[in-house]
């Protein structure tokens, strides 16, 4: 790989209000790798606000490159795969980050650095909006020290251990954060029928059975945003939130079919599947308690999905991501 690779950095776009992509593409500018060697790709998914009408407010950062492709709505997954479909001529390395997030100093050139290391799939640690203490420290999901020291930049590892069991039960990827060699992983889809839920989790565990081989950062790359965000607006009792807890069973049912490894996987993945069983009947009792139409194709679709439920599972956790 060339010291100076050319990147395309692909943005699914869906957001309501002015100025929010404008601040990501400013981090983008900012994050100290050559312009002339990056690309944007800026996916319109039929965005209420349109990409368009947000440059000719706030026009891209002189130097940068940015081209729009708009397409009916199809969910963030779809949008990345029109992304991914659309990469310009001579990319060598293929960059995401979410349409209200903000990337780091440094994130790039350290995705670099731990890709010519031999690896061919980047993440990194990052700040979740308001909160000082990073991902990793404040999950504890993944101890660095644990993983090999890799590269010439500080915090850079080689991920070691069952990355599926990693993804399925505390997993530490975020989209806004990961960087691929494109002539290695760059065929590997986003399977768009998980519009709500497990879009993201399914494209990386199809990065590893594609031989994805993962370097990571325990320094933070991203800052995350506060715009439209499925995982965040869905609270108990809300239109949609069937349909997220469908696809996130779905998802996990599919991983324990076609990606669990382990019996330690396997166990972890059906309990899961049923507490969202339980969270699905705790919605439904929510909303009639409220007055409020059940979504019953839905209901009668999770069940059918994730098959008999094999026990009950011990409390219902608050709606919130599992990222």
């Amino acid at each position: 790989m060339p010291p100076t690779p050319f990147i395309t950095v692909v943005i699914p776009f869906f957001q309501r209000e002015p100025g929010i992509l404008a601040r990501t593409l400013r981090s983008v500018a900012t994050v100290g790798y050559p312009l002339d060697r990056l690309q944007v790709l800026v996916v319109d998914d039929e965005s209420p606000w349109p990409a368009c009408d947000e440059f000719a407010t706030s026009p891209p950062p002189p130097g940068m490159v940015v081209r729009v492709i708009r397409q009916a709505n199809g969910g963030p997954g779809a949008a990345r795969n029109t992304g991914l479909a659309h990469l310009p001529a001579g990319t060598e390395l293929v960059a995401f980050i979410d349409s209200d997030d903000e990337w780091m100093p440094g994130h790039l050139d350290r995705a670099v650095n731990g890709l010519s290391a031999g690896f061919n799939a980047y993440f990194a640690n990052l700040h979740h909006p308001g909160e000082a203490q990073d991902e990793f420290a404040k999950s504890g999901r993944i101890d660095p020290s644990r993983h090999p020291a890799i590269g010439s930049a500080p915090g850079l590892h080689a991920y070691q251990g069952d990355i599926v069991h990693q993804i399925t039960t505390a997993n530490v990827i975020y989209m806004t954060t990961l960087v691929i060699v494109a002539a290695e992983l760059g065929s590997v889809r986003f399977q768009e029928s998980f519009r709500r839920g497990g879009e993201d989790y399914l494209y990386w565990l199809d990065l590893d059975a594609a031989g994805a081989r993962f370097a990571f950062s325990s320094l933070p790359g991203a800052r995350r945003g506060i715009g439209v965000n499925l995982w965040d607006s869905n609270g108990w009792g809300s239109d949609g939130l069937a349909r997220r807890i469908h696809d996130e069973a779905r998802y996990r049912q599919l991983a324990l079919q076609r990606y669990a490894r382990s019996d330690q996987t396997r166990t972890a993945l059906r309990q899961e599947i049923r507490r969202l069983r339980s969270l699905m009947v705790h919605d439904a009792l929510h909303r009639l308690r409220r007055g409020k139409a059940l979504e019953w194709s839905v209901i009668w679709r999770m069940l059918r999905d994730t098959g008999p439920s094999s026990g009950q599972a011990s409390g219902l956790p608050a709606i919130r991501p599992q990222t």
